[in-house]
């Protein structure tokens, strides 16, 4: 759109339009056009419009008449939906409707117009997954870094009644999903097994529940295609996993370490730490640490193989990567925040990391920080005080 597009928004509540309606004009991005469900026909009769907005909060028969009656004047139009709450039968209904794309509120005018830029979701991968497998088209808006929703739905048969789900991703890292009463990475691993699901994509960003915690390729390694070289990683890990645990157990017990664990994919695996921390918060601190890692390592030049630390009060927290890369696997350990991360630490994980290296008979070439100081020539993210 190279002129200021023509925005009409059909919504009850005037509060947010008139907000956006004051940022169009003072910017001189869009003109926004608002109207009770009820009035849309007598704006649609006036001058074109460029794209419209919809409530999804609405009743659905009543958007059904407002997205037709718009379908029927101008053909090609983009429909957005927004809504309070991104729940399942929102997405639903947003399916229905055929929206091209989703907006969670409150949002601005420049996340609404963001929107419009983008290409039509007719342009991914929407369809049935009977050619296509749900797990091929979720590792695409993965590896794309996509925000928006992937909903799939398989009609009902005279023995089983209908199923829907849907998996929200941010940047293209699965957040959050529902499927039935399923939640989390329990309903993704359902969902991947529904054969002929129909299934469709709506971009957007949906500020939904966090259900899910890792990174999406530990999420879907159980259901990828299996490679000879997946399998090879697969035996290296079988055969090198209870010399890695025990030696993180050794590590648990190095002076001034108050926890350590074993991540995969950006989850915890295994691990111990001291009673007076709590296990389960340390390990989710560490997934979201191993998050940031990946992000900072997947930056240009970063590097490959580093670690990376966070201070938070009086613990400090340091992952490492450990292993073949394809394995995704890492070592968090937590110390106490006046400790140095001392040489019989780094000696510890070496050690760790040489049970893989002794699996595949072949001789690593030395990490950077076993030639140079500790904190030489590693990628780094400043700690969070």
């Amino acid at each position: 759109m190279s002129h200021a597009p023509r925005i009409l928004v059909v919504d009850a509540d005037i509060s947010y339009v008139s907000r956006l309606q004051v940022e169009a004009t003072t910017a001189g991005a869009a003109q926004l056009i608002h109207a009770a469900p009820a009035a849309v026909e007598g704006v649609l009769a006036g001058a074109p419009i460029d794209a419209a907005v919809i409530d999804l909060d609405a009743e659905d028969d009543a958007n059904a008449d407002v997205v037709g009656d718009i379908e029927r004047r101008f053909d090609g139009v983009p429909v957005i939906g927004v809504t309070s709450r991104a729940d399942d039968a929102r997405i639903a209904s947003a399916c229905h409707l055929g929206v091209s794309a989703i907006l969670a509120k409150p949002f601005d005018l420049t996340s609404l117009l963001a929107m419009l830029r983008m290409p039509a979701s007719d342009a991914g991968f929407n369809g049935t997954c009977g050619a296509v497998p749900t797990a091929q088209l979720l590792t695409l808006h993965c590896s794309a870094g996509h925000d928006g929703v992937l909903h799939l739905r398989v009609a009902a048969t005279a023995n089983r009644p209908e199923r829907r789900g849907s998996v929200f991703l941010e940047g293209g890292q699965p957040v959050h999903a529902t499927a039935g009463g399923l939640v989390g990475a329990d309903a993704v691993q359902a969902m991947l097994t529904w054969p002929d699901a129909e299934a469709t994509w709506i971009s957007g960003v949906v500020r939904s529940a966090r259900t899910i915690i890792g990174r999406w390729e530990g999420l879907l390694a159980g259901n990828a295609p299996r490679s000879h070289d997946a399998a090879e990683v697969d035996r290296m890990v079988a055969v090198a996993h209870p010399e890695v645990v025990e030696k993180l157990a050794r590590l648990a017990q190095t002076p001034d370490v108050l926890g350590a664990f074993l991540l995969r994919h950006a989850e915890v695996v295994a691990g111990r730490c001291v009673p007076s921390l709590d296990e389960q918060l340390a390990g989710r601190a560490l997934c979201r640490l191993a998050h940031v890692f990946f992000d900072v390592e997947a930056q240009p030049n970063a590097g490959a193989q580093g670690e990376i630390q966070a201070v938070v009060g009086d613990v400090r927290l340091v992952l490492d990567r450990i292993g073949p890369l394809a394995a995704g696997f890492q070592v968090g350990v937590v110390v106490r925040q006046a400790a140095p991360v001392c040489k019989s630490l780094r000696r510890l994980l070496r050690q760790i990391d040489s049970a893989f290296a002794r699996v595949t008979n072949v001789q690593e070439p030395p990490r950077r920080e076993d030639a140079r100081p500790p904190h030489a020539g590693r990628p780094r993210v400043p700690a969070v005080a």
